[in-house]
């Protein structure tokens, strides 16, 4: 990837790499101001460091199904920041092969739609009132 195209994306998104594992192993500045930890906390911790506990388990399974079946997996996710509050995040899950195919890493691009999402909730629940 070349240097300006990365840092176009690493600029305008939150950007998380993982290892096959999901063990963290890059994460951008937008990364780090989002969820509240510092790079360091980051690098080598569980991605599950942010999964919020309301999530149900199925949607887990259903995305390491798809980004093991070396397909992108596309939600919105809901997560934790460091300080218990809850964000959304539109969020690519992209396998990254190798030359033989194999999957060498996971790459997610996400940005921020907590306002939108919260919007939402607060017209439906006026709807129903």
């Amino acid at each position: 990837m070349s240097q300006t195209y990365q840092e176009a994306i690493e600029n305008s998104n939150i950007v998380s790499k993982t290892d096959i594992n999901g063990i963290i192993t890059f994460v951008n500045d937008e990364f780090c101001k989002i969820s509240g930890y510092k790079h360091e906390e980051l690098i080598g911790a569980n991605h599950n460091i942010v999964r919020h506990p309301d999530i149900p388990k199925r949607n887990f399974t259903l995305l390491w199904s798809t980004i093991l079946n070396k397909k992108p997996y596309k939600a919105t996710v809901k997560n934790l920041t460091k300080d218990g509050e809850t964000v959304y995040l539109n969020t690519t899950i992209t396998p990254i092969l190798d030359e033989n195919d194999d999957i060498k890493e996971f790459i997610a691009i996400r940005y921020d739609v907590t306002e939108e999402v919260e919007l939402k909730k607060r017209l439906e629940k006026k709807k129903k009132s």
